[in-house]
C-alpha cells in the first residue's frame, strides 16, 4: 500500500465531522441577514445563489428555518421580478420551488403561521400570474381560498400574517372581498403588532421571522397612492416611514416613491 493509498484508508476510518450547533446558528443567522438585505435589494441573482447555499446546511434542528428562507429567497426572488419590464420568465418557477421549500418546513413543523402565511402569498402571485388561464387559476384557488381561511382564523396576532392577508383585501375585487378601508385597516393593525414584537426583539433569535413592519408601511403607501382618489400625503407618509426602516429598499426607493411623488394632492382616504 502506497502513502497515499494508506492516508485515505485511514481518514475513512475517522468519525465524520458535523458543524456545532452554535457554528450552524452563526451560519444560519448570518444567511438569514444577506437574504433580507438581497431581498430588499431587489438582487435576484443573490437569492438565487442564496437558496442553493442554505440548501447545504445540515439536517438538523434549525432544518425548518433552514427550509423556510430557502423558501423565503425563492419568494422574494419572484416578487422582485415582477417590478421588472417584461416580466422574467421564471417568476412561476420560483415561487412554485417557494412553495415546495415551505411545505418542507410545515413537514417538521406542521402549522407553522410562518410558513403557512408564505404559501398564501405565493399562491396569491400564481394566481395573479394565471388570471388569464381558467384552468391554472382554478387550481391555485384551489390551495389557496382554504389556506387563506385558515390564515384569517389563526394569524391575526402576526404582523406578517396582516401584511398577507391586508394585501389580499386590498387586491380582491369588491365581489370577493376586496376593500381599500378594510385593508388599511388590517395593514395598520399590522404595523401595530410590528412595533410590539420589535419591543421583545432581544429574546428572539435572529433566524427567526421578524419582517413585516416595512412591509405594512409600504402596502400603507401602495394603497394610498392607488385609491380612486389617491392621498398623496398619506401615502409620501408611510414611503418615508417605510424607507426610514430600510434606507436601500429598492422597490419603495426608486419605483414607488417616484409614483407617489408624480401625484397631485388629494382628499384623505380611508
Amino acid at each position: 500500500m502506497n502513502l497515499g493509498t494508506w492516508i485515505l484508508a485511514a481518514a475513512a476510518l475517522l468519525p465524520r465531522l458535523t458543524p456545532s450547533p452554535r457554528l450552524e446558528e452563526a451560519r444560519l443567522a448570518s444567511l438569514v441577514s444577506d437574504v433580507i438585505a438581497a431581498d430588499y435589494g431587489g438582487d435576484r441573482a443573490a437569492l438565487d445563489r442564496l437558496d442553493a447555499i442554505l440548501g447545504r446546511l445540515s439536517e438538523g434542528p434549525l432544518s425548518e428555518y433552514r427550509d423556510y428562507w430557502r423558501g423565503f429567497a425563492r419568494w422574494r426572488r419572484a416578487m422582485n421580478g415582477f417590478n421588472e419590464t417584461p416580466w422574467p420568465p421564471d417568476l412561476s418557477d420560483d415561487l412554485e420551488k417557494a412553495v415546495a421549500r415551505f411545505r418542507g418546513a410545515l413537514e417538521r413543523r406542521p402549522d407553522w403561521v410562518e410558513a403557512r402565511l408564505a404559501m398564501v402569498g405565493c399562491w396569491g402571485s400564481l394566481g395573479y400570474i394565471a388570471r388569464d388561464d381558467a384552468e391554472k387559476k382554478k387550481a391555485v384557488l384551489a390551495e389557496l381560498i382554504p389556506a387563506l381561511r385558515w390564515l384569517e382564523a389563526n394569524g391575526r396576532d402576526n404582523p406578517r400574517a396582516l401584511w398577507i392577508i391586508g394585501g389580499m383585501q386590498m387586491a380582491a375585487p369588491p365581489p370577493y372581498g376586496g376593500d381599500p378601508g378594510k385593508a388599511a385597516a388590517t395593514l395598520r393593525q399590522g404595523l401595530a403588532l410590528s412595533w410590539r414584537e420589535a419591543a421583545s426583539q432581544s429574546s428572539r433569535p435572529s433566524w427567526a421571522p421578524a419582517w413585516g413592519g416595512p412591509e405594512n408601511l409600504m402596502n400603507l403607501a401602495y394603497l394610498y397612492a392607488h385609491l380612486a382618489t389617491p392621498d398623496r400625503a398619506a401615502a409620501l407618509a408611510y414611503a418615508d416611514g417605510a424607507l426610514t426602516a430600510v434606507p436601500r429598499w429598492h422597490y419603495v426607493r426608486d419605483i414607488l416613491l417616484p409614483q407617489i411623488e408624480a401625484l397631485p394632492a388629494a382628499a384623505s382616504g380611508p
